[in-house]
């Protein structure tokens, strides 16, 4: 006899073997059951559009281009791609980033 600790809702259906659909794997299934958002499970990014002049990006890796008009973030599932004028990293720490400037269109790139 076997206890099945995830919810009802959150066990996916077991599928055929012909279905091409895989199965959610056991580091998907243990998140869900924990209830950990998708940014501290997978550290993934967290952009907050304030206005048109002003963006935070959390949960970022690193910065790998950086003009007054374009700034391209490294983060674990891809590239945040900023496009502006004047565009300025106002503030920045290991765990966020805010950027100041005229803010004419936001980018993610996934792997």
């Amino acid at each position: 006899m076997s206890v099945n600790i995830f919810r009802k809702e959150h066990v996916p259906e077991r599928r055929s073997k012909t279905d091409k659909r895989s199965d959610y794997s056991i580091s998907e299934r243990f998140l869900t059951a924990m209830e950990l958002p998708g940014d501290l499970a997978c550290k993934a990014p967290i952009i907050t559009i304030t206005g048109p002049t002003q963006v935070l990006i959390e949960n970022y890796k690193s910065i790998l281009s950086y003009t007054s008009e374009q700034l391209i973030v490294v983060t674990c599932q891809g590239r945040v791609i900023l496009h502006g004028k004047n565009l300025e990293i106002f503030r920045y720490t290991s765990l966020e980033m805010e950027v100041r400037g005229k803010i004419m269109a936001v980018m993610l790139e996934c792997r």
